[in-house]
């Protein structure tokens, strides 16, 4: 009878070595799955801000061709540029007086 429950003891003793090495394995499998998981969020989340910012890219160049300026058009703007900075200037004379 002694012998009958030291073989079971031995048995289950090894099942249970079994069953720690396999929950072992399985807990660096977890926590190698979690780390990966962080670091691919980390460059989901990086990726999603340039894929934000080439938007913004994008809509910019877009809005820039759009408004492309002539000949015409650029003397007309750097003369309001030219006016605007003279009305500046007299704004700020005025207010030094």
């Amino acid at each position: 009878m002694a012998s009958d429950l030291q073989q079971q003891l031995e048995s289950i003793r090894a099942k249970a070595l079994v069953m720690v090495e396999k929950y072992d394995r399985l807990r660096q499998a977890y926590d190698d799955a979690r780390s990966e998981i962080s670091e691919l969020k980390a460059q989901v989340l990086s990726r999603d801000e340039e894929l934000e910012r080439l938007k913004m890219k994008v809509e910019y160049l877009s809005v820039a061709s759009t408004v492309r300026l002539t000949g015409d058009d650029l003397a007309s703007a750097r003369t309001m540029v030219a006016d605007l900075v003279r009305e500046i200037d007299r704004c700020i004379a005025d207010l030094l007086e």
